[in-house]
């Protein structure tokens, strides 16, 4: 014979409810008969009854607490599924009958019901009556009331204590989540950083060694052209190769710039110049179906930068943002300079809280979905079409503004448009603009120079295209030899032509060493490639005359030409 177990729950020697789940109102299901004695009820009066609807507070007394304090067990319940026991509360409970109320004191614990698949069915709502307890503890009428207040109080105070800690339980796991969440963008961020700075040395090899090649490509084209005379389309056709060699050499320089390993001249550029000076190309640009909105608000903030850079990452953003109008939209290019303070530079890796100048360039284009995102800043990734971009725009600008100790920041949700931060460090008092480089034509003349480099096709085309205009060259494949030479030559050496990396000794030491024997000598320095280290331990600085690989006859010319008249040293 199956047990009947309503009947023996309703018979269980204990106080029980069972409570639906439809709060506010938690409906009695079912009640055990020592709990309808315990409330001096019936069972018939209660089911089907909001648990408070059939037990209130005691209006007349103000300190009552019973169903506000049950009320919120319940509902904690409901929301965390676990059980829940209550501080002893004190509860009036309504005499059959009458308008008075029998105090009783109570410690109740709410369970939840869990069904075999996982779903929250019921509660029950247990009650563990202490009031005979309390009573009994007391021998006088004194003593009761002394005792009822003492442990009323008590009760309550650990019911505050209770709401108390779980209130600062929630507050701990809403800072982990934060915390969690921060921790996830961070790592995030640096493997973002470690992914483009592992591009960024192979781009910077790529391209070390392919303005190698691009020197003797180009110094053989000069030389042809040269020796070709009048034959027509023989030049032709080697002023095509030439032509396409100084292409691949511009794609060099965005790679060198990607890579953060491209020497440039920094000076102190006051930037909302810089950008009213090209506010009227970027309106051509952008085409008559774009609305370009500027906002200069940086005034006279200056940053340390590469004049010609600085206008390439204004550029290429605006460029960039134009591509995602294609139906026409808004473009807006902001300035104004801020300070990133320690918060923000947790969140973001690799920031130095402080004050920066910022250049916001947004639009309401076709946005960006994250995986996209994730590689818009790596050398050739591209969204458009064949032939329609290189993929190099946004990675030059990134390592431009990288070069400049500055960040860049991206905001972007497909159809909604783009945001582009850029914060480059306001230039510090006492920093002086970098003169601008003498340009005194394409002489030549007698001068004797020392050509130190370490590749031998290249240092073969520096010497010839030196000697074709008339110069007297000594030729070093590596700096010992250049020392050699130096000690050996018995006139004057007017200019030291040489490559900065190089095996054993920099063109900087090698530099100072020839200066001790000849302290008037210039020195002219050339690299495709110029590492971050060598640079931060002062291989080169932004005083130094520098040439940027692959070398062209004109382009050298210019330069060791300049080197001899300025009288500039090292």
């Amino acid at each position: 014979m199956d047990p009947d177990f309503r009947a023996l729950f309703e018979s269980a020697p204990g106080l029980y409810l069972v409570l639906a789940l439809d709060p506010p109102r938690f409906t009695v299901v079912a009640a055990s008969d020592r709990y309808l004695e315990a409330t001096m009820t019936t069972r018939d009066r209660i089911l089907g009854c909001g648990l408070f609807e059939v037990f209130p507070d005691n209006p007349s007394d103000p300190h009552a607490t019973g169903v506000a304090n049950l009320r919120e067990s319940l509902e904690r319940v409901v929301r965390e599924r676990v059980p829940d026991t209550m501080a002893v509360q004190r509860y009036d409970i309504r005499k059959p009958g009458e308008s008075q109320f029998e105090e009783r004191f109570w410690s109740p614990t709410n369970w939840p019901v869990i069904g075999p698949g996982g779903e929250l069915r019921s509660i029950i709502h247990r009650v563990e009556d202490v009031t005979d307890f309390v009573r009994a503890r007391a021998d006088d009428r004194e003593q009761v009331d002394r005792l009822r207040v003492e442990v009323f109080q008590r009760a309550q105070e650990l019911q505050e204590a209770n709401r108390g800690l779980r209130a600062l339980q929630d507050e701990l796991e809403q800072r982990v989540l934060e915390r969690t969440a921060a921790l996830q963008r961070t790592e995030a961020q640096l493997r973002h950083a470690q992914k483009l700075e592992a591009i960024g040395r192979l781009a910077g090899g790529v391209a070390h060694d392919f303005n190698n090649l691009l020197t003797v490509i180009l110094g053989g084209c000069d030389f042809l052209m040269a020796d070709l005379g009048d034959l027509e389309q023989t030049r032709a056709n080697v002023e095509d190769v030439r032509k396409a060699g100084l292409r691949a050499a511009d794609l060099t320089r965005q790679l060198l710039a990607f890579s953060r390993q491209q020497v440039v001249s920094f000076e102190v550029l006051v930037f909302d110049e810089v950008v009213r000076n090209l506010e009227r190309m970027l309106r051509r640009l952008v085409g008559a179906d774009v609305q370009l909105t500027t906002t200069l608000g940086a005034d006279e903030a200056a940053v340390f930068a590469d004049r010609g850079q600085l206008e390439q990452v204004v550029m290429n953003l605006v460029v960039n943002a134009r591509d995602a109008l294609p139906k026409g939209g808004h473009l807006v290019l902001e300035t104004s300079v801020c300070t990133l303070d320690e918060a923000y530079a947790r969140d973001h890796v690799g920031v130095e809280p402080g004050r920066y100048l910022m250049l916001a360039v947004r639009d309401d284009g076709v946005g960006m979905d994250e995986a996209t995102q994730s590689r818009i800043f790596e050398p050739f990734f591209t969204t458009k079409g064949p032939g329609k971009g290189t993929g190099l725009g946004l990675s030059t600008v990134f390592g431009i503004v990288q070069q400049c100790g500055g960040h860049i920041w991206l905001y972007s949700e497909p159809d909604l448009g783009t945001t582009f931060k850029v914060y480059l460090p306001r230039a510090t008092a006492g920093v002086v603009a970098t003169a601008p480089p003498i340009d005194p034509g394409l002489r030549g003349g007698t001068e004797t120079i020392l050509v130190t480099e370490d590749h031998e096709q290249v240092r073969a085309v520096a010497r010839e295209i030196l000697e074709r205009a008339g110069y007297q060259v000594l030729s070093a494949a590596g700096p010992e030899e250049a020392l050699r030479l130096v000690d050996e030559h018995g006139g004057v050496i007017d200019l030291l032509l040489t490559d900065v990396v190089m095996p054993g000794m920099n063109g900087r030491e090698l530099a100072d060493r020839v200066h001790a024997r000849w302290p008037a000598l210039r020195v002219l320095f050339m690299s495709g490639y110029t590492d971050d280290v060598v640079l931060r331990h002062g291989a080169l600085d932004t005083r130094a005359l520098f040439i940027e690989k692959p070398l062209t006859a004109d382009g050298l010319l210019r330069k060791v030409r300049g080197a001899l008249d300025s009288g500039k040293g090292a």
